[in-house]
């Protein structure tokens, strides 16, 4: 929750920046608006770039301001979901960005928009089930920010004593 706090006061004041720099009136709510919107995965980035393009075609004329807002809001949002949040929500959660980005995909096509908002929460509770369970470490493995190494060489050992123990009781 911190991590997405911090991604979204981050989007937002560039947004800010932005908007005052282009000339539109109250930078500030927009860009608060924007950024806050612009964390929605997969709609998000819809929902940020209507409220400031429409303040835009109502406030200023010229395609430069258009485009200028189009790229800002476009780029933000492709940097958070793909960069920023994978990585710093993972972090936090032990799971990796290929983890949080597949669970995204997962639980978004399972239940929708509330999948996807609760995407990575959802998967981290996978990935502590995984964990607290030693059967299942190799899934925990595959959610891990860092995968724990496994020494075959000790099991073959185990498995081939099993293997003698089995064969001397048998005879």
């Amino acid at each position: 929750m911190v991590g997405n706090l911090v991604i979204g006061a981050l989007l937002s004041t560039i947004s800010v920046i932005v908007f005052w720099q282009v000339g539109l009136d109250s930078p500030v709510t927009l860009g608060i608006i924007s950024g806050v919107l612009n964390l929605i995965p997969f709609v998000g980035v819809v929902l940020a770039l209507v409220i400031p393009m429409m303040a835009a075609i109502f406030q200023l004329h010229g395609p430069g301001a258009y485009v200028m807002i189009a790229v800002t809001i476009i780029l933000l949002h492709v940097i958070a979901q793909n960069l920023l949040i994978p990585r710093f929500v993972g972090t936090r959660l032990d799971v990796g960005p290929v983890a949080a980005t597949v669970g995204f995909l997962f639980w978004g096509w399972l239940w929708g928009v509330p999948g996807v908002l609760l995407a990575v929460p959802l998967t981290a509770v996978v990935k502590l089930f995984a964990d607290s369970d030693p059967a299942m470490v190799h899934v925990s493995n595959l959610l891990a920010r860092e995968p724990r190494r496994f020494v075959f060489g000790r099991r073959r050992k185990i498995v081939s004593q099993a293997g003698a123990r089995t064969s001397t009781h048998s005879s």
